[in-house]
């Protein structure tokens, strides 16, 4: 009743709330085409249809899998694929495509979105179809102003940023090669030239990943978060199935911090998958790899290449054809055998477990 009341509501009113990660991107007045992608994408997950009859509504783009950090359970350490950068003009050609329809832009992937020279402007030239964007950084390229600058121009709704400790030692257990002082200072001169220029955007938050080595951490954090003057402090859930050796070291001891429950044998409990990723939020490479979601981070269930042999953007062809209705058919069988998702988190536990809570941050941006 309520989903239909909010159905209801904006249709009449045409503003809408969707929330990612438990922080709420709110559309004050959708586009008429925009609200019609948006009536038309939910029901065909609601109905268990491998046949979607519009975009999705959300949409991840790598903008590189290169990073600066040597995080243990990450597949850009863990995952050895050749790697590089999304040029600008690629970008574009998807944005020119689909960016009148869709919702929300998810921009980054398996590595550092800020080291593609193109972030800003990508940013921006979405920005200017109406998308709400989030994106993630570990933080490590604020002490430049330019930089600052042109981030706060972009017009990026919400920046992620990841600092998961309150002082270096702690900080640097996971984050392999961060540099904790560097991501503390950067992210002080950002907030401060956002009050500067009275900037509302980006709202800034600040998360944590939590381990056994910060748990005890986590109420710091929070005054860290409100010291700093971010809007947002949120904590992450580890997932260890990457590198389950040092994952199996790293689990923080307290429930409320873990991603999945638990067996007497300390194995994960399976529970029943319900993702709706395969209907709205696939994931499109930085090389232009279409696959059903960021966890399929080989080419074993690639649907094929966002650009034609004539170098345009031809995402539709591949979200609205046959091997994309296969593997959605294939999911709602169960018959998941040779598919990631078979040993996909989502087995263990909801989307809404990858954030445990999400704090807004009373004062912060002012």
């Amino acid at each position: 009743m309520r989903k239909l009341q909010n159905v209801l509501r904006t249709l009449f009113t045409r503003r809408l709330v969707l929330t990612f990660d438990k922080v709420d991107f709110v559309y004050p007045r959708l586009s008429g085409r925009r609200r019609r992608n948006w009536l038309l994408a939910e029901p065909a997950w609601a109905l268990k249809s491998d046949k979607v009859w519009a975009y999705p509504t959300l949409l991840q783009i790598e903008p590189c899998n290169v990073c600066n950090l040597r995080c243990p359970v990450c597949h850009s350490v863990t995952d050895g694929k050749p790697q590089g950068f999304l040029p600008l003009d690629d970008f574009k050609k998807i944005m020119d495509e689909v960016g009148d329809d869709i919702l929300f832009l998810h921009l980054w992937g398996w590595g550092e979105p800020f080291m593609n020279k193109d972030f800003f402007s990508m940013v921006k030239y979405a920005k200017a179809k109406g998308v709400q964007i989030i994106s993630s950084t570990n933080g490590h390229f604020f002490e430049s102003h330019g930089n600052i600058d042109k981030l706060i121009d972009s017009g990026l709704d919400v920046l992620i940023v990841a600092l998961d400790g309150t002082d270096h030692e702690t900080y640097e257990k996971y984050r392999l090669q961060g540099d904790f002082e560097r991501v503390l200072s950067g992210l002080r001169q950002l907030v401060k030239a956002k009050r500067e220029k009275g900037a509302r955007s980006p709202r800034i938050n600040l998360r944590m990943l939590v381990t056994r080595e910060n748990e005890d951490q986590v109420e710091p954090m929070k005054a860290l978060a409100r010291e700093i003057g971010v809007e947002i402090f949120s904590l992450k859930t580890l997932c260890s199935f990457d590198n389950e050796s040092k994952g199996a070291e790293l689990l923080p001891c307290r429930p409320e911090f873990r991603r999945f429950s638990y067996g007497p044998e300390g194995e994960p409990i399976r529970t029943k998958n319900t993702c709706k990723k395969f209907w709205n939020h696939p994931t499109i490479y930085r090389d232009g790899t279409v696959v059903l979601c960021d966890y399929h981070t080989g080419n074993e269930l690639s649907l094929g290449n966002v650009f034609d042999r004539d170098g345009r953007a031809n995402f539709g062809k591949i979200w609205f054809g046959q091997d994309f209705r296969r593997a959605r058919a294939q999911f709602l069988k169960g018959d998941r055998q040779d598919m990631r998702c078979d040993r996909c988190a989502l087995n263990y536990a909801g989307v809404d477990r990858c954030v445990s809570h999400a704090f807004a941050i009373e004062g912060g941006g002012r």
